[in-house]
């Protein structure tokens, strides 16, 4: 992996990115995040809490991978940046390979004058990494020209950055049908599209939904038997963010995060 020097790096406000660099001089690499606040900050007595969320999700037959750190400052409230990674632009695969394998996760923040102080905290993203590869060894490759495209063309949807963050959420979806409460489409307030009318259930936990492909599994589903990437979403999710078909299933891009289920904004249940 390409390496970086920590100490010699200048970040704009409100910039965050992923990187790999040296523990020290002939230290083994590791990937580590960079962030600069928006406003000037100070490490105090430690007592800054920090949150970590992550999610995989296709759009423009790009797979999109995020990760996502929320800070509490003591002085300036909370902040929340996105750091989005490329598996096929430059070295970023191996770096895929050692977010799966790294126990700690070192985050170096940026003032002004450079590189203000780092935080080393466990990796709460290894399990997410670790289920990726064989999702992105099976989508066609993209260049970074159609990376960076997809990537403004989600955040145009998704953001505003505390809405991602919701959308981010860890959230374990039914795997059956069969869990679902007695009730039809015309139980829904509001009319449904009738191609999706075969598709609505109502569960118990999780109110009106659809059941979808996310297009992270798209790939998966068009080789095999969609009904085995189905998975279960709010009505609302669905309704916003679009859809398009593949063998007759609804395909939405809703983050998927692997070993967890689809991730949407808790605003977007009703029971």
């Amino acid at each position: 992996m390409n390496s970086i020097n920590p100490d010699q790096l200048r970040l704009e406000p409100g910039q965050s990115l992923q990187a790999s660099f040296s523990l020290g001089p002939g230290g083994r690499e590791e990937v580590g995040f960079f962030i600069r606040p928006l406003a000037e900050t100070e490490p105090s007595d430690g007592n800054i809490g920090i949150m970590q969320r992550a999610g995989l999700v296709r759009f423009d037959d790009v797979l999109l991978v995020l990760t996502m750190v929320k800070v509490n400052w003591p002085n300036i409230g909370e902040e929340i940046f996105d750091i989005w990674w490329d598996y096929h632009s430059g070295p970023n695969f191996e770096k895929f390979g050692r977010m799966a394998e790294q126990d700690f996760l070192t985050l170096h923040f940026y003032s002004e004058t450079g590189k203000a102080f780092s935080i080393n905290q466990e990796n709460g993203f290894k399990r997410f990494f670790a289920s990726l590869e064989k999702h992105l060894r099976k989508a066609a490759p993209w260049t970074e020209v159609e990376f960076d495209r997809a990537v403004r063309g989600f955040c145009a949807q998704a953001y505003p950055k505390e809405n991602l963050w919701d959308m981010m959420e860890f959230r374990h979806e039914p795997e059956s049908i069969e869990e679902a409460e007695v009730k039809t489409s015309q139980d829904y307030r509001t009319d449904l599209p009738e191609n999706l009318r075969p598709f609505y259930a109502y569960l118990p936990d999780k109110g009106h939904c659809i059941r979808v492909i996310p297009s992270a599994l798209e790939t998966e589903a068009e080789a095999g038997d969609p009904e085995e990437f189905a998975h279960f979403a709010p009505v609302k999710t669905v309704l916003r963010c679009g859809i398009r078909w593949i063998k007759g299933y609804p395909v939405a891009p809703i983050p998927f995060i692997p070993g967890h289920g689809l991730a949407v904004p808790p605003d977007d249940t009703e029971l």
